[in-house]
């Protein structure tokens, strides 16, 4: 019992001795003494100078620690005289008992007045490259547990942590960055907490100021929550935490941002996961809100999130953002829209799903994936629908006014050699590989149903190949390409429309009568190559094929014009129900080949009960300019068609030019289109009068003749029946002059016979 008295009196006259020496050498010495020592040091070890301007006044029992006056630590050489690093004043106290069982208990940790200037250099280099100095890692294990965890080297297990609070206030750290030319400082910085114990919540507070001269912004945020803290399990969480953001500045929409951050954070280390719920982000009136997780934090961290927003004014959003609302035709669209999505990340990959994307009545739906975020520009894989749209309701309202030409100076002409500018190598490193549908649609007044536009893009080529889409009564099939892998981009377009009904179609797009109508299709198949308009328009290659059945080309009546051109030339008058301005036909069918830009059409063939109309020309793209020829044949006549008035016509082939640029073709295509047909049936119908006069001349002729051969032919009969008359009188004369001769001379016989006979008597 002796031995055991004397031991405790021994040890308790070394801790007497101990704690009196240790109570002596802080409160006899003066710790002041010593600043000049640790200047020293700390030029011998960092090359910089420490100014310790205040007092140091250390404590031992029951709190050890140290309360610091005015210090600073001089900047790096090269980045100016203000200190790098500067405190007003700091008061650090450990309880000291507690230290012995492993638990740390803290008074109220104070820090005043700290001031921190860093800077990155023209080259590059910093202002704290010198300070850094690599630290040593250990690991250490609980008796509870296996698993290890990283701590500074040297340091020992905490059991218990407690700390009355923490007091920072007035710190301000400043940001320059010589080598991109932006800077920011944050100032005014204060956190205060509640007391703090292991496992136990504490509230934390927090308020400061950030600016920056370069991005032209200020902004004050306020900060709260309630923190707790297990380090043996390694679970920290940070809940109710909002987060208040008021910023000004150019950076900013209208010059301001008001923001308000709202989370719930759990971190558990032991399990590498951080899970966020209660998320809440409102600014510029839109509040979205969701959860996020991230886990396997120690290898690739993958990030699954669901986020929202709530109903929210578009019109009102782009006022927030200081973007003009555009005139729409109708003023009740972009008044309500929202978003939801589910989010699926890591650093190798991102996936979007479940997008969900309403705007007033409209609803998008679809999903995205990046399979992999290495390269400068991922791969992207798409699946994307629409159920319904009217974009004619987004579209600005169509004026009835004329447009006013009078104060608008002209346009320049643009200049067809431009180069488009085709980002043919951002094209080349595309990998994209997705799908676009759209239920409905209507725009310019087209409605158009069942759509669905695949995309890919792949080694410097786009295409959408087999597009579909439903619309008036027929189907579209068509395939576009650009290939960008070559110097020269180049293009293919293959179209097949089948079974449209033409009326519907284009008096909804024109908003006017239909030019055409009958139910057929329309295929083409066209390429072309070239970085301009006017080496797409000489590039042009291909063919092309119409056919329409049972309609009529509408707003241009060929009958009428034929009639009205006949009524010009014989002064009669036309009828009201002669001037119904279409050309009924029974089949339509044209077709047509480019080649270096010039199409090539030598085949249509339209037939109605009246006409058969056919054409032959070109259309030159580069030249601009039409040379085309409608040939008319009068086949017969039908009511409302031809009428009367033109069986005496029937037969008669008309050929009507139409020769013009486009820009002339365009300003009056109906004033081009009737010229050629005024100027040549005119033509064509004198033409055919003074053929009908020349036949009826040559017919008077030829009978005249045939009646001066006739009278002839009598005359000469009568004339031979005279002379055969007159002969055969002046034979009978003869006759009677003979006989009558005769007879004298008998006479004179017989009275010469008789003198004789009288003599000889």
């Amino acid at each position: 019992m002796k031995l055991l008295k004397w031991l405790l009196i021994v040890l308790v006259t070394l801790v007497l001795i101990i704690g009196i020496g240790t109570v002596a050498l802080v409160y006899l010495v003066d710790w002041n003494d010593f600043k000049e020592t640790i200047q020293n040091q700390t030029k011998k070890h960092t090359g910089r100078d420490l100014t310790i301007t205040g007092d140091l006044s250390p404590s031992v029992f029951p709190w050890a620690g140290i309360s610091i006056g005015e210090i600073s630590l001089a900047n790096a050489t090269g980045f100016g005289d203000q200190p790098f690093a500067q405190i007003g004043s700091a008061d650090v106290k450990v309880k000291l008992l507690p230290l012995l069982r492993k638990e740390v208990e803290v008074r109220t940790v104070e820090l005043k007045g700290l001031s921190v200037d860093l800077q990155r250099a023209a080259d590059g280099t910093t202002n704290w490259d010198d300070l850094i100095q690599p630290t040593t890692t250990t690991t250490t294990s609980t008796e509870d547990s296996s698993t290890e965890v990283e701590v500074e080297g040297g340091s020992a297990a905490i059991a218990a942590l407690k700390v009355g609070g923490i007091d920072i206030s007035d710190a301000n750290v400043s940001w320059l960055d010589v080598q991109s030319g932006t800077d920011a400082k944050l100032s005014n910085f204060s956190l205060n907490t509640g007391a703090i114990e292991l496992g136990k919540p504490f509230d934390l507070a927090t308020e400061f100021n950030v600016a920056s001269k370069s991005m032209d912004l200020a902004a004050d945020i306020t900060g709260k929550g309630e923190v707790s803290v297990d380090l043996e399990n390694q679970v920290y969480s940070l809940t109710s935490f909002t987060l208040d953001t008021d910023a000004k500045g150019a950076s900013f929409p209208n010059g301001e941002m008001v923001a308000n951050l709202a989370a719930n954070i759990n971190a558990n280390m032991l399990e590498q996961r951080v899970n966020v719920d209660g998320l809440s982000l409102a600014a510029l009136g839109l509040k979205l809100s969701g959860k996020v997780d991230v886990t396997e934090l120690d290898q690739e961290p993958k990030i699954v999130a669901a986020l929202k927003s709530d109903t929210f004014d578009p019109k009102e959003l782009m006022a927030k953002l200081g973007i003009e609302a555009p005139t729409t035709a109708d003023a009740a669209v972009l008044s309500a829209a929202s978003l939801s999505m589910n989010l699926a990340a890591s650093p190798s990959s991102a996936n979007l799903n479940d997008l969900t994307i309403t705007l007033d009545d409209t609803t998008f739906n679809g999903s995205a994936s990046v399979p992999s975020l290495a390269g400068a520009i991922p791969p992207l894989r798409f699946d994307f629908t629409v159920d319904a749209i009217d974009l004619d309701r987004y579209l600005p309202p169509v004026s009835d006014e004329p447009a006013d030409t009078t104060t608008t100076a002209a346009a320049p002409a643009a200049d067809g050699d431009a180069p488009l500018g085709i980002p043919s190598d951002l094209i080349r490193q595309l990998d994209v590989d997705g799908v676009f549908k759209v239920n409905k649609v209507k725009i310019s007044n087209l409605t158009t149903e069942s759509i669905v536009v695949p995309i890919t893009a792949s080694g410097g080529k786009v295409s959408i190949n087999d597009l579909q889409a439903a619309l008036y009564q027929g189907k579209i099939n068509s395939n576009v390409s650009l290939d960008a892998s070559q110097d020269t981009p180049r293009f293919a377009v293959s179209m097949n429309l089948d079974g449209i009904e033409a009326d519907p179609l284009l008096a909804d797009l024109l908003q006017k009568n239909s030019p055409l109508s009958g139910k057929g299709g329309f295929a083409s198949n066209l390429t072309t190559s070239g970085d301009s308009i006017n080496a797409i328009k000489a590039g042009l290659n291909g063919e092309f094929n119409m056919a329409f059945n049972d309609g009529s080309v509408n707003g241009v009546n060929l009958g009428y014009q034929i009639r009205r051109a006949q009524a010009a030339i014989t002064g009669k008058e036309l009828t009201e129900e002669d001037k119904n301005v279409k050309t009924d036909f029974s089949a339509l069918t044209v077709s047509g080949n480019f080649a270096n830009g010039v199409m090539q059409s030598d085949d249509l063939d339209m037939r109605s009960p009246l006409l058969r109309v056919g054409g032959a020309g070109s259309v030159d793209l580069p030249k601009e300019y039409i040379d085309y020829t409608l040939t008319t044949l009068i086949t017969g006549s039908a009511e409302g068609q031809g009428g009367k008035d033109l069986e005496a016509l029937k037969g008669v082939k008309l050929n009507v030019p139409i020769q013009a640029t486009f820009a002339a073709l365009a300003a009056d295509p109906a004033g081009v289109i009737l010229k050629g047909m005024r100027d040549n049936i005119g033509d064509n119908l004198k033409n055919q009068a003074k053929a009908k006069a020349d036949e009826v001349k040559a017919a008077a002729k030829a009978k005249l003749d045939a009646e001066k051969a006739k009278a002839q032919e009598a005359l000469n009969a009568k004339k031979a029946e005279a002379e055969a008359e007159l002969a055969k009188q002046k034979e009978a004369a003869q006759a009677k002059a003979e006989e009558a001769a005769a007879q004298a001379a008998d006479k004179a016989k017989d009275k010469l016979k008789s003198g004789l006979k009288g003599l000889l008597k």
